[in-house]
């Protein structure tokens, strides 16, 4: 099996259509805690969804309609600074919801593409806002993923944008952010966008990378792939300090 291909699990919760791909059924799943019943019922809107690379699901000042629970790839989130300068701000991976803040406001936060194909369960926000109101359950799950996504914005800050780490601190700190669930693989982002994310020029982030890839930190896997495989235990020292 080609080890860039992602598979796609069928979801459990669904009985109703054996080709539903909707969710996983893991308990961090957005539609964790919902019954039988409102699943099936929320399912007819959900759209199981491929989506190329390079797309762009909305913009800043978007009307907010949908929201996407990723199932396989990633997205980014971007952001303009104050003077115009864009910003990925965040990467969002399998589990996670881009176009959340949807539900409260009216339009969308950030700048979403996808890297590399995605798969997600694009889902209208008015079908999202019935079931909570009709689910105490998914209500308390919405929370955990509203917090979840603070935290995670909340740590990216903090690790990206350290005053006092070097940028082969912040590099190794980055490259753990963008590993793919609990596997040795991690995103290989241009060093265009690892630049906007560390706020470092395109050759800091190349001639640290380079001196990765020498170290065996990083093994490409082939020309052009979407992952490196990583040495995850000596990343994890070096984004330590150590």
């Amino acid at each position: 099996m080609n080890p860039n291909v992602e598979i796609l699990r069928i979801c459990p919760a669904w009985r109703g259509n054996a080709n539903c791909l909707a969710c996983d059924g893991r308990e961090n799943s957005f539609f964790a805690g919902l019954s039988p019943d409102a699943i099936a019922t929320l399912h007819v809107d959900v759209d199981n969804t491929g989506i190329p690379a390079g797309e762009t699901l909305y913009q800043p000042g978007y009307k907010a309609d949908y929201l996407w629970v990723l199932r396989t790839g990633a997205i980014k989130l971007i952001a303009s600074a104050w003077d115009g300068e864009p910003r990925i701000v965040r990467v969002l991976k399998p589990g996670d919801v881009a176009g959340i803040e949807g539900l409260l406001a009216r339009n969308y936060a950030h700048t979403a593409v996808t890297v590399g194909t995605v798969h997600a369960c694009r889902t209208p926000i008015r079908a999202v806002q019935r079931v909570c109101l009709e689910q105490a359950s998914f209500q308390w799950n919405l929370m955990q993923k509203w917090q979840a996504a603070l935290r995670e914005t909340e740590q990216w800050l903090v690790d990206m944008t350290s005053p006092t780490a070097t940028v082969r601190v912040r590099m190794a700190r980055l490259l753990l952010r963008l590993r793919d669930g609990e596997s040795n693989r991690v995103y290989n982002f241009p060093r265009e966008e690892q630049g906007l994310m560390l706020g470092v020029t395109i050759e800091t982030a190349s001639r640290i990378i380079a001196a990765f890839l020498r170290e065996r930190l990083l093994v490409r896997r082939e020309t052009g792939a979407r992952f490196y495989d990583a040495d995850i235990v000596a990343l994890e020292r070096i984004a330590h300090g150590r």
